[in-house]
């Protein structure tokens, strides 16, 4: 009719044409396939959820599960756990490490005592006490603060403490160096990063093993370059040792002092395997990887 308008026959020609290829045995089928985009966008959306659920959950246990060992009741904790129930309760051993620290002595060290840091270690209680006597720096650092923090008892580990150091304290007086020889003060102040140490006692009441030297943040504005424990301490006053785990320099100079030079030419980085305590089992030996 004349004004009206033209039909639209190549509408209908093309679906015509598209559902004219539909083998027949589909047809029944034809009520499921006829899903909206948006409704299979949100199916491949649900399926990419589940994925991320199941790849994250895991991990969000072990945030999930309260610190202490005492209440953390997860499988997770379970099959690991070889270690009985701790000799002291939670408050008791988190006070016996802070009285420690406020008066670190050997006396409160168990005879198979054995120190352990990232290079340095093991080291049997003899030769850690000679080692700090040639070593350490602490002496050369006057208003020196541990600011020990954040303490937790391991909910694996029988009888162990952790908790988190940021050292300060001024490089006021002259430090003599086993190799080096005598370096003069700076008058500056130390800024150590935060680091993370332990303490493991035993039942008598003794530590038989401390950790030290792990840095949790190597960002936080220190003047130590990043180190902890001596070899910040070190840094700070100028000297530069690399202090890296698996150091080819670091490693032969350790063994020249632990395994070939004289006794008490230089500090050892580790004891010799006969003084080493049978508990302690593995192999490797100061900064090897």
């Amino acid at each position: 009719q004349p004004g009206a308008a033209p039909a639209r026959s190549t509408s209908t020609i093309h679906i015509h044409i598209s559902t004219s290829h539909i083998h027949p045995a589909a047809e029944p089928r034809r009520a499921h396939q006829a899903k909206s985009p948006d409704s299979f966008f949100n199916e491949l959306l649900s399926m990419k959820h589940l994925l991320i659920f199941a790849t994250l959950l895991p991990g969000s246990l072990a945030f999930l599960c309260p610190s202490s060992r005492t209440s953390c009741t997860t499988t997770l904790y379970a099959v690991t756990t070889t270690n009985s129930a701790n000799t002291f309760t939670d408050d008791e051993l988190i006070a016996m490490t802070k009285t420690y620290l406020d008066a670190p002595s050997p006396d409160t060290w168990s005879d198979d005592y054995v120190f352990r840091g990232p290079v340095i270690g093991p080291l049997a209680k003899p030769d850690i006490i000679n080692t700090l006597k040639s070593v350490s720096p602490m002496d050369s650092f006057t208003e020196y603060e541990t600011n020990a923090f954040n303490f937790g008892v391991d909910p694996l580990e029988k009888n162990r403490v952790w908790f988190m150091v940021r050292p300060r304290g001024v490089f006021s007086k002259p430090y003599q160096h086993p190799t080096m020889g005598e370096i003069a003060p700076t008058g500056e102040l130390m800024i150590a990063p935060p680091e993370t140490r332990s303490a493991r006692w035993n039942d008598a009441g003794k530590i038989d093993y401390v950790s030290v030297g792990y840095v949790a943040d190597r960002f936080t504005g220190d003047t130590t370059g990043g180190l902890g424990a001596v070899f910040g301490m070190m840094k700070h006053m100028g000297i530069d040792i690399d202090g890296s785990v698996g150091s080819p320099i670091m490693r032969f100079v350790m063994w020249l002092g632990s395994r070939v030079l004289p006794e008490g030419s230089i500090p050892k980085s580790y004891s010799s395997e006969d003084d080493i305590p049978s508990w302690w089992t593995d192999k490797r030996r100061g900064a090897d990887p």
